[in-house]
């Protein structure tokens, strides 16, 4: 039996170094937090679209869940760019 050692962050581990160019920057995209909140924005809103119970709000839903996932994207750039401005 193993236990987890509590003192690990949950941070991802560097990339080992042989990475092509291409899937590289495609995983480095996979990491980011702005890519995974428009990327669940985009599946929320895909099934917002497509579920016929939701017609009669489905407008107000896109919306909601729309301006959302923006003012997150826009909250975690503002972050990474006070990371980047105090370094």
């Amino acid at each position: 039996m193993t236990t987890k050692n509590p003192s690990k962050s949950l941070a991802a581990e560097p990339l080992p170094e042989p990475i092509t160019p291409i899937i590289g920057p495609l995983l480095a995209l996979l990491r980011s937090r702005k890519f995974l909140v428009a990327l669940a924005t985009l599946i929320i809103n895909v099934v917002i679209a497509y579920v016929p119970e939701l017609e009669a709000v489905q407008t107000e839903l896109l919306t909601i869940f729309t301006l959302i996932g923006s003012v997150l994207v826009g909250a975690i750039a503002y972050e990474d760019g006070q990371k980047q401005a105090h370094q």
